[in-house]
């Protein structure tokens, strides 16, 4: 009888950290709505990069390129291996859990007629993500009861609706809403979903012949729904991941023969009122460089690197700060490979 209550115990513990990583794991994620004059300028590589920017044949400043009419868009693949220290944003030491994670995403987006407007464009997009990520991290002595990570992969699925309107100006202004869910692969559950309405701004300019600028700036809603870590306690709630985010990024875009160096830097303000989470304010940091090399037409090599940091204010209901469950650090370093067709 004694062997069965500490067999019951040791599974009700290590459910328990379960639940509560799977939390930890999803409110350290950072999902928003895509800004296509960015990722457009991003995907740009060789020497006449820049160039492109001020081209436009209704006098706006583009960093797209826009046809007038009809339809196109793009699906690809992409497949990312990197080992990551803390993947799962939990508090502690940046080390916590460090696992080798495979990330695999299959993807679709399509840009609709544009509109002519006096002086600006306007363009609608459509577009969705299916992802599914392999967490590898095993160690039968890990004090935390977590022994096997592989017990949290899960496939994510976005889709999304925006307007993109592109003034004379050279800025870019984006409006719309995500949908977002992730799934966990052990338990084929629902471990969290949202929407994400948003609104945006992007100006991007020729540093010089072989170097582009891109700022970006982002506001936000978060309206999700998450599985309750702990039933047992009233303060927890569906809805306490839910929170308003302000995000400013800039970014420098260099190119020398084929290779495309991208460093950026973003910092981001997050506002949260809901159960347990009512009196939390974060500040969320990311440094982030990455190395693009065209093997083919459509095939692309990535190398990266990532490092990311939140710090939380406020206190919970015990009076007890919340920066000691919250304030996490993470780092990724990795490479990948992507496959596209464009039409």
């Amino acid at each position: 009888m004694k062997t069965f209550a500490v067999i019951l115990t040791g599974v009700t513990l290590t459910a328990f950290a379960s639940a509560q990583d799977t939390k930890s794991r999803i409110d350290s994620s950072d999902i928003s709505l895509p800004s296509p004059a960015k990722e457009n300028a991003q995907n740009k590589t060789g020497g006449d990069a820049s160039s492109d920017i001020t081209s436009s044949d209704t006098g706006a400043q583009r960093p797209l390129s826009l046809s007038k009419t009809g339809f196109s868009g793009a699906f690809g693949y992409e497949s990312k291996y990197s080992y990551k220290e803390n993947p799962l944003g939990a508090p502690g030491v940046l080390d916590q859990q460090a696992d080798a994670v495979w990330e695999n995403s299959f993807y679709g987006n399509a840009k609709l007629n544009v509109i002519e407007l006096d002086s600006s464009v306007v363009t609608p997009y459509i577009g969705a993500r299916w992802s599914l990520t392999d967490f590898t991290y095993k160690n039968d002595n890990d004090p935390s009861g977590v022994t096997d990570l592989s017990a949290f992969n899960f496939n994510s699925t976005t889709a999304y609706l925006l307007f993109l309107m592109q003034h004379e100006s050279g800025w870019a202004f984006r409006g719309g809403v995500m949908y977002a869910n992730d799934r966990s692969t052990e338990n084929d559950t629902e471990d969290y979903m949202e929407f994400y309405p948003s609104v945006g701004a992007t100006k991007a300019y020729p540093l010089n012949e072989n170097a582009l600028g891109i700022f970006d700036v982002s506001l936000g809603s978060h309206l999700g729904d998450v599985e309750d870590a702990d039933d047992d306690v009233d303060e927890h709630t569906s809805d306490e991941l839910d929170h308003v985010d302000v995000t400013a990024s800039y970014s420098i875009i260099y190119t020398h023969d084929s290779y495309t160096i991208t460093p950026s830097y973003s910092i981001s303000y997050r506002k949260y009122e809901n159960g347990f989470n009512s009196d939390r304010d974060d500040l969320f940091h990311n440094l982030r460089i990455v190395l693009d090399y065209p093997i083919a037409e459509s095939f692309d090599l990535s190398i990266f690197s990532d490092y990311s940091k939140r710090e939380s204010n406020g206190n919970d209901s015990a009076g007890d700060a919340l920066s000691t469950i919250y304030d996490f650090e993470k780092f990724d370093l990795g490479a990948g490979i992507s496959l596209e067709a464009r039409f």
